[in-house]
């Protein structure tokens, strides 16, 4: 008996494959009939029957594969019964449209003539109200209008929802599973486990729904989410057949399956809060982007994301047409990316394009060029600037000092350079400085040291690593690392 249901099922999953089939014909059947009314398209009229029958013959053949899959199980009654019923009278209104315009092509008269528009136009209602259910049952109810523009939803008289994601206002006072772990799931997971779709016989849209878990039992195990069946399953390979959520639909973030698995090992609590659980410095982490998407970016970051102003292009062309090797940094981005070379008038060329481009160059490379101190000032103002290759160069001490407000710049080298302990000073300042390459300059260990101290984050390269203990000491290590 088990297998012969088993087989019901696999035929009836053919059906959402022949289910656009009698969708196309009955719809091109209505078309052509439309059309046929002018004199330009009356040679379609002969085949209108052609189409209907075909129409009704494979909306038959649908709507007993959909009865077959009707008996998995995984689908909401209510909705499901409008839906099925909604077949079954298309396909008689399909059978007994076809078979009107059958007649009415035999004997003309008026009142068959009304019979069959009557039949074909009821025929469409309930291909619409069939189709439209169909999807809300594969889909989700909110299907069509999920991505609705508000201005639409406000003419409907339905309510507008703010766009992208809630942030939280407060973290600690936050419910976790109402404010973190209902979200997540409504996103990724309910769009087959809901009210109206239940597959596998489960349901997560509601607390009561997830503690009861499906048919092979609970989904999860409070307390330990290794060995809990939903964990299981996130982390099988997306082209297992039990991976969820299936292969074709939006995946999880790893962030996403942290949370879940911090809730579930905190014992899966539906009415604690955060600061009533404990959590470890990564789960820290991510729960703080959602108060702050911004929360564990470095300032480089938020700005490199959050863009610029759009560069003139005519100014961008002619710098190419000079022979400048200017670009943007990616083809989604304005930032721009210069490269300059021993031949160019480097400290000119850089004093047009911070006139030009003060916002937009966030990536220079003069190394090995004619700068000077001159070209150095044109940098400073650069204000958006991230990263700045000057190695072998006639930069000083006074030259870097116009680098002071550079509050982006993450990466910095003046290899081979006359810079001094003076000039490493002028750096101080730079909270965002997380990389210096300075071997083969004036600077020394101790020098390095003290700039260390005041910038605890920034990795410095002098051909050794430098590394304060205490405030006087300092050890050495040599290291064979460049840029």
């Amino acid at each position: 008996m088990e297998q012969s249901s088993e087989i019901v099922i696999f035929f009836g999953r053919f059906h959402p494959l022949l289910l656009h089939l009698p969708i196309g014909f009955l719809a091109l059947g209505f078309l052509m009939e439309i059309l046929s009314r002018r004199e330009q398209f009356a040679y379609l009229k002969p085949a209108i029957g052609f189409v209907l029958g075909l129409g009704a013959i494979s909306a038959f053949a649908t709507a007993i594969l959909g009865l077959m899959l009707a008996q998995a199980g995984d689908y909401g009654e209510d909705l499901l019964f409008v839906h099925q019923w909604a077949g079954i009278l298309l396909v008689l209104f399909a059978f007994g449209t076809w078979w009107l315009y059958s007649q009415k092509k035999k004997k003309a008269t008026v009142k068959l003539r009304k019979a069959y528009l009557g039949s074909l136009s009821l025929m469409m209602v309930f291909l619409g109200v069939a189709g439209h259910y169909g999807g809300s049952l594969t889909h989700g109810s909110n299907y069509l209008t999920q991505y609705m523009p508000n201005g639409l939803k406000k003419l409907a008289g339905m309510p507008v929802e703010e766009k992208g994601p809630k942030l939280i206002e407060n973290l600690d006072e936050a419910v976790v599973y109402t404010d973190i772990i209902h979200p997540i799931m409504e996103i990724r997971c309910n769009s087959c486990h809901n009210s109206d779709k239940k597959k596998g016989d489960l349901q997560m849209h509601t607390r009561e729904a997830l503690l009861k878990g499906g048919e092979n039992g609970p989904i999860f195990e409070a307390g330990n989410a290794a060995e809990s069946e939903m964990i299981k399953r996130i982390h099988l390979d997306q082209n297992h057949d039990d991976h969820m959520p299936p292969k074709g639909k939006s995946q999880l973030s790893d962030e996403q399956v942290l949370l879940l698995e911090w809730w579930i090992n905190e014992g899966a609590p539906f009415d604690k809060k955060v600061a009533e659980l404990q959590a470890d410095q990564e789960v820290q982490s991510v729960l703080l982007t959602l108060a702050d998407p911004n929360a564990n970016k470095t300032a480089v970051e938020i700005l490199l994301a959050e863009g610029t102003v759009v560069p003139d292009e005519e100014k961008l062309n002619a710098y190419v047409k000079e022979g400048i090797a200017i670009k943007p940094l990616s083809n989604d981005a304005n930032w721009l990316q210069v490269t300059l070379y021993k031949n160019d008038p480097v400290d000119e060329v850089l004093n047009r394009l911070a006139a030009d481009f003060p916002e937009q160059v966030t990536w220079l490379d003069v190394k090995d060029t004619p700068l000077t101190d001159e070209g150095l000032a044109a940098i400073g103002k650069f204000k958006n600037l991230t990263r700045l290759r000057a190695e072998k160069t006639d930069i000083s001490d006074a030259g870097l000092a116009h680098l002071k407000d550079l509050q982006y710049l993450e990466s910095l080298n003046i290899y081979g350079t006359s810079v001094t302990d003076e000039g490493l000073a002028s750096l101080e300042n730079l909270e965002n400085l997380r990389r210096l390459y300075a071997w083969d300059t004036q600077v020394s260990k101790e020098g390095a040291a003290r700039l260390q101290e005041a910038a605890t984050q920034l990795d410095i390269n002098l051909g050794y690593e430098v590394e304060v203990i205490d405030s006087l000491t300092v050890k050495v290590l040599p290291v064979a690392n460049q840029e």
